[in-house]
């Protein structure tokens, strides 16, 4: 191919699901300044982030607890949401609290089965919505303090664990 064909190469669909996904990411960012426009722009996001908790937490014998999607001022940042455990111990701490990492697969398999094949008109909506549901998984799969609080209990006995493991495995 001549250079000159490589520069006027179109996107694929999933390229540009994958770029709109990105732009998505930093409009969303924008919001931030204001906690109500924010709220209502990461709320899609938020649930998910929550969910992952709860529906975790309900697999570890965790005792979720009903979750809650308004906002909270906690010092000087705001909750966006919560999920009440009841029941953390030190082998669930760690897999409840890093839960919102399954979001990132799932922002993965968003923009892979959710872009249209080609290019179309009645398709459109999809580069819209696919993206925006991407980006919503990406901004919330980070784990927060509370969250990485909630790790810190079984990060140590689960380390000794592994290093038990390791060394039976060893030998």
């Amino acid at each position: 191919m001549s250079p000159r064909a490589d520069a006027c190469r179109v996107l694929t669909p999933l390229e540009l699901a994958g770029a709109l996904t990105m732009i998505w990411v930093l409009i969303l960012r924008l919001f931030r300044r204001n906690i109500v426009a924010f709220w209502l722009a990461a709320l899609p996001g938020v649930i998910l982030h929550e969910m992952t908790h709860w529906m975790v937490a309900f697999a570890t014998f965790g005792r979720p607890g009903f979750p809650r999607f308004i906002p909270k001022k906690m010092g000087n940042a705001y909750a966006l949401g919560r999920v009440p455990i009841h029941n953390p111990r030190w082998f669930n701490g760690a897999l409840i609290g890093l839960s919102p990492l399954l979001l990132m697969p799932l922002a993965y398999a968003v923009i892979v089965y959710g872009a249209p094949g080609r290019f179309s008109w009645l398709g459109g909506w999809q580069f819209i919505l696919t993206p925006l549901i991407a980006a919503e998984c990406l901004l919330e799969c980070i784990p927060s303090r509370p969250d990485l609080r909630l790790v810190s209990l079984s990060a140590i006995p689960l380390g000794i664990v592994g290093v038990l493991a390791y060394l039976f495995w060893v030998r």
